[in-house]
């Protein structure tokens, strides 16, 4: 299953560390586990956003522009969702976390 992380919180747009760009990104996630993982992620999509939010702002241009740079900013998100649905629900089981849109502007 996937799902765009609602309506609310699948869009976030974020400064940058040392940067006077921002990053908008249009977030996805997958995940093998039942719905109850989907609707626990709506449930919290403002903390969820929040988190996202410290996350993109603490990489700097360089790292997001690097090669692996979506790749290692797409695996933070991920531990960020998973370790915030772990100390509200008991549980994570986001797999993946994608990217719809990704421009810095």
């Amino acid at each position: 299953g996937g799902s765009d992380l609602g309506d609310n919180a699948g869009s976030v747009l974020s400064d940058i560390q040392q940067s006077r760009r921002f990053l908008q990104v249009g977030v996805g996630l997958s995940t093998q586990y039942d719905a109850t993982v989907i609707a626990n992620v709506e449930r919290h999509a403002m903390a969820l956003r929040s988190d996202m939010l410290a996350v993109i702002s603490g990489f700097t241009e360089e790292e997001i522009e690097a090669e692996d740079g979506r790749a290692r900013l797409s695996g933070a998100l991920r531990e960020t969702i998973n370790a915030r649905l772990v100390s509200l629900e008991g549980f994570g089981g986001i797999e993946d976390v994608f990217f719809r849109t990704f421009v810095l502007q």
